[in-house]
C-alpha cells in the first residue's frame, strides 16, 4: 500500500514538473550553485529507482528528459544543458552524429570572403566614397588644407569618359598595379578639393556640391579642369557659382584677374562678358588690366584686348555725347539766328519808329539749360567726366531733362527741346543694348570678330 502511494505520489510529481519544464521562464534557479532544481529532482527520483515510470514503447528506461514529446524534448535540452551531469546519467547525443543542427551558428562567410574583407578594411578607413561601388582610388594628398592622405572611390568608366588624361593614367598601368582592386590612381599633385569637387560633378552627385565658392576655389577648379581636359563636363556646374560672385555684395573682393581666366577656361560666354564689363566700368579710366609676369600668354592677349576694348567704349562714349550737344549748337550757329516769325535771314520791317524787332532766342535759352545740367551731371564735357566708365554710364542712365516751356517759340525755331530729348532717350537705348565687356567667342577668333553666330547676343559691323 505504501508503495502504491509512493508511486501515485511520484507520477503527480513528475507530472507537475512536466508543466514547469514546458513554462521555462518560470523555472527556479538555486541561488547558490546555479544548479537546475528540476534536474536536481530528476536526479534523485532516478537514484530511488523511480525510472520506470518513464517507459518508453520499447521498454526501457530512459533518462526523463527524452521520454517527453519533441516539443518538450527541445525544452528540456535547452534547460538542461548548464546543469551538472550525474555520473548515472548517459551523456548526451552529439548532433553531429544524429543529423541534427546545432544552435549556434557557424559564419556564413567563407575564407576568400574573410581575405576579401581584411583586405577592405586599412583602404575603407580613409575613403570618401563618391560612388559606392566604384572600381578606381584616386589617392590625394589631402583636403581642406589638412594634409592628410585620402582616397576618393570613384567609377573608372565615368572619370575615362571626362577626362581622356584620366583614362590614359589608367588604362596605362602595369604590373601589379594594374590587377589590384580596387585600382589605385595617384593624384597627390593636384589639389585635392578641385580633385573632389570635379569628382562630384562627373559622378553627378550634385546634392554634394557647395551652394558657393569663393572666387580662388574656383579659379582652382578651371585650372585643373584645363589640366584634365574635362572642361566640358565641369562648366555647367559651375554656373551657379559664377552666378553669386558676380551678384555678391560690393564688400566680397573678387580677383577679376582670376575669375575671368576661369570663365575663360570652363567655356561660360555670358559671365566672361558680364566680369569683363564689370572690369571695364569699374577700373580707373588710365587703369590698366594687370597680369602676373608668369601669366599664361592668353591672359596677356586679354590684357591688350581688354585695355583697346575700353579705349574704343571710351571713344564711341564721346561720340555718343555729341549727338546731345549737337541739337544745343544748333540754337547758336549764325544760320539758325533769326528774329520772331521770320524766317532765317530775313528782316522784319521797320515800324514807325524804325524798330526792326528782336531775335528769337527761345531755341538759345533751351540750349543753354540742357548744356548747363549735363555739365552739373558731369557728363559733359570730358574734362569733368568722373574717374571711372561706369560712373559716366550710369550717369547718363539718371540724367533728367529740365523743364523748359517754349510756348513762346516760332514756326521758325529748331525745336532743340525735342531733339535734345529724343537724343537723351536714344542714347539711353543705345547704353543699354551695348555689350560693354568682350564676347569669348570673338575672343577666340583669330582677328577678333567671330563670323558666325556668337554664344552671347551682341552688334556686329556690317562687312
Amino acid at each position: 500500500m505504501l508503495n502504491v502511494i509512493e508511486r501515485v505520489t511520484a507520477r503527480n510529481e513528475m507530472e507537475r514538473i512536466e508543466n514547469e519544464i514546458q513554462r521555462p521562464s518560470s523555472i527556479p534557479r538555486d541561488s547558490v550553485n546555479g544548479e537546475n532544481i528540476v534536474a536536481a529532482k530528476f536526479t534523485s527520483l532516478h537514484s530511488r529507482g523511480e525510472t520506470d515510470l518513464f517507459q518508453t514503447s520499447a521498454g526501457g528506461p530512459q533518462p526523463p528528459c527524452f521520454n517527453l514529446t519533441q516539443c518538450t524534448t527541445k525544452r528540456i535540452t535547452s534547460v538542461l544543458v548548464p546543469c551538472r551531469r550525474t555520473p548515472d546519467m548517459p551523456p548526451s547525443p552529439d548532433p553531429e552524429q544524429d543529423g541534427r543542427s546545432s544552435k549556434r551558428q557557424r559564419s556564413s562567410l567563407t575564407n576568400s570572403d574573410m581575405a576579401q574583407l581584411n583586405h577592405a578594411d586599412p583602404v575603407a578607413e580613409d575613403v570618401l566614397d563618391i560612388v559606392p561601388d566604384g572600381d578606381v582610388l584616386l589617392d590625394l594628398g589631402g583636403l581642406a588644407g589638412v594634409q592628410k592622405e585620402v582616397s576618393l572611390r570613384v567609377s573608372g568608366r565615368v572619370i575615362s569618359l571626362a577626362s581622356p588624361v584620366l583614362r590614359d593614367k589608367l588604362y596605362q598601368a602595369t604590373g601589379a598595379a594594374k590587377n589590384e582592386y580596387p585600382r589605385r590612381l595617384s593624384v597627390k599633385d593636384e589639389g585635392g578639393d578641385a580633385m573632389l569637387l570635379i569628382s562630384n560633378i562627373i559622378h553627378l552627385r550634385n546634392d554634394k556640391l557647395p551652394p558657393r565658392l569663393p572666387a580662388e576655389m574656383l579659379y582652382n577648379l578651371a585650372i585643373l579642369s584645363e589640366k584634365l581636359k574635362c572642361g566640358i563636363a565641369v562648366s555647367r556646374a559651375a554656373s551657379p557659382w559664377f552666378d553669386r560672385l558676380f551678384n555678391a555684395p560690393a564688400q566680397v573682393y573678387v580677383d577679376m584677374c582670376r575669375i575671368i581666366e576661369a570663365t575663360m577656361l570652363l567655356d561660360e560666354p555670358i559671365f566672361f562678358a558680364r566680369f569683363t564689363a564689370r572690369w571695364m566700368m569699374n577700373e580707373p579710366l588710365d587703369g590698366k588690366f594687370a597680369v602676373p609676369p608668369t601669366a599664361h600668354f592668353r591672359m596677356k592677349t586679354l590684357s591688350r584686348q581688354l585695355q583697346q576694348r575700353r579705349q574704343s567704349h571710351i571713344q564711341a562714349l564721346r561720340a555718343d555725347l555729341d549727338l546731345l550737344v549737337d541739337c544745343c549748337s544748333l540754337a547758336f550757329a549764325k544760320p539758325a539766328e533769326h528774329y520772331i516769325d521770320y524766317a532765317p535771314g530775313m528782316l522784319p520791317d521797320p515800324d514807325d519808329q524804325g524798330r526792326t524787332g528782336a531775335l528769337c532766342r527761345v531755341d538759345e535759352g533751351a540750349a543753354t539749360l540742357y548744356l548747363g545740367a549735363l555739365r552739373d551731371e558731369r557728363i559733359w564735357p570730358a574734362t569733368v567726366w568722373r574717374p571711372t566708365l561706369g560712373e559716366i554710364v550710369e550717369a547718363i542712365k539718371t540724367f533728367g531733362i529740365p523743364e523748359y516751356d517754349d510756348c513762346d517759340k516760332c514756326e521758325f525755331c529748331e525745336g532743340v527741346k525735342a531733339k535734345f530729348s529724343l537724343a537723351v532717350t536714344m542714347l539711353k537705348s543705345m547704353h543699354a543694348s551695348r555689350m560693354w565687356g568682350l564676347c569669348l567667342d570673338c575672343f577666340r577668333t583669330e582677328g577678333g570678330m567671330n563670323s558666325g553666330e556668337c554664344r552671347y547676343e551682341h552688334a556686329k559691323p556690317r562687312n
